[in-house]
């Protein structure tokens, strides 16, 4: 297990910017915004969000940017669509911003315009903020994750240490997995497969060994008798989201994770059976920002109660009206439950998701 207090002055210090790695350090990317998702490049290089091509696996040599062939990737000169293309010349200044967005030119702001031709599938392709004719476009930002290596504030992984037998990313548990929990009133996604769902814009550990420490925003979650993690979703006013809504938990099994995730770390089903534990669930009174620390988290407005979870399931949490606001989650530790793990919109994802129900 590690304890947060002992992580606050790594997670500072690599915050500011990335360490040079011997090999590279590759990662991934989804679009935070609307349309949000992983982001997938196709056979020609054009990078898109969403679609039927593979996900994209990226890594940085100082400020230049390759995808997972060594393609040079680059905003085009002559339409400022992104792409990774090979022999491509010229150059674009990316970097990454102190929240793990990527920059181009010292710019978050991209923009999502519907993809067009014969193979449109869905997706969207992705041009820079200087795109001049952005009609039918959405302005996004292209937030980074599932490291390689230990990078943008994410952690170091360590052999955790407990009691109980750890459930990891090669084993699925013995026992029966529990039934997801579904909702009456309304029909409601269980997962996010059609695409159409929110990511959350703030992951922000606390820790009650450390009440007034900041970690800021984090990609991964730590859940555990002395460390709670909040969520952030800001969601549109517009439709899907004009009715009602639904919050959702993916739990994979560890062996189905995309590999952009990584591996997570659960402590059992020890506790879950045995100390009757799981995670709770609650909504807060008001938002949260980076800066939220365990003694200063905002009040509960709702309390959702406990999930038993095990791997392999999905769980529909609660159901609210959408309505275009802001809306701020605590996931907190029952019966000595620990769950660490890399939120990631992936197939087989795996975190908290917000969906729109019909």
């Amino acid at each position: 297990m590690l304890s947060l207090s002992l992580l606050a002055l790594g997670i500072g210090a690599s915050a500011v910017s990335i360490p040079r790695q011997i090999s590279p350090c590759t990662f991934a990317m989804t679009a935070v915004g609307e349309p949000n998702g992983t982001i997938v490049e196709d056979t020609i290089g054009e990078n898109r969000i969403g679609g039927v091509y593979p996900q994209g696996i990226y890594y940085m040599d100082g400020h230049t940017l390759f995808d997972g062939l060594h393609h040079n990737c680059l905003i085009w000169p002559s339409n400022f669509q992104f792409q990774c293309t090979q022999g491509a010349g010229g150059s674009t200044n990316f970097t990454l911003a102190d929240d793990g967005n990527l920059m181009h030119d010292a710019s978050e702001k991209w923009f999502a315009c519907p993809s067009e031709g014969p193979e449109n599938d869905g997706s969207y392709n992705i041009f820079s903020d200087a795109l001049k004719n952005t009609t039918g476009c959405q302005s996004v930002t292209l937030r980074t994750g599932g490291f390689s290596c230990a990078a943008m504030g994410r952690p170091s992984s360590a052999a955790p240490t407990a009691t109980a037998s750890p459930v990891l990313a090669d084993q699925h548990p013995s026992t029966t997995s529990a039934a997801p929990t579904s909702s009456a009133a309304h029909s409601c996604p269980t997962d996010i497969s059609g695409s159409i769902f929110q990511f959350p814009h703030l992951i922000v550990p606390t820790s009650s060994q450390a009440p007034n420490t900041s970690f800021g925003n984090s990609y991964k979650a730590y859940i555990s008798p002395t460390n709670t993690t909040l969520f952030s979703f800001d969601l549109p006013s517009f439709a899907p989201y004009t009715g009602t809504c639904a919050l959702l938990f993916l739990f994979p099994f560890g062996s189905d994770l995309d590999p952009s995730a990584g591996k997570y770390y659960f402590s059992g089903i020890e506790e879950e059976l045995g100390e009757k534990g799981g995670l709770n669930f609650a909504l807060l009174k008001s938002g949260i920002d980076n800066e939220t620390t365990y003694g200063n988290t905002p009040p509960l407005a709702t309390d959702y109660g406990k999930t038993e979870i095990l791997p392999g399931n999905n769980y529909t949490i609660a159901t609210f009206s959408c309505g275009g606001r802001q809306l701020a989650f605590s996931v907190s530790s029952v019966g000595g439950v620990e769950l660490d793990y890399f939120q990631d919109s992936a197939p087989s994802p795996i975190g908290l998701y917000i969906v729109p129900c019909s």
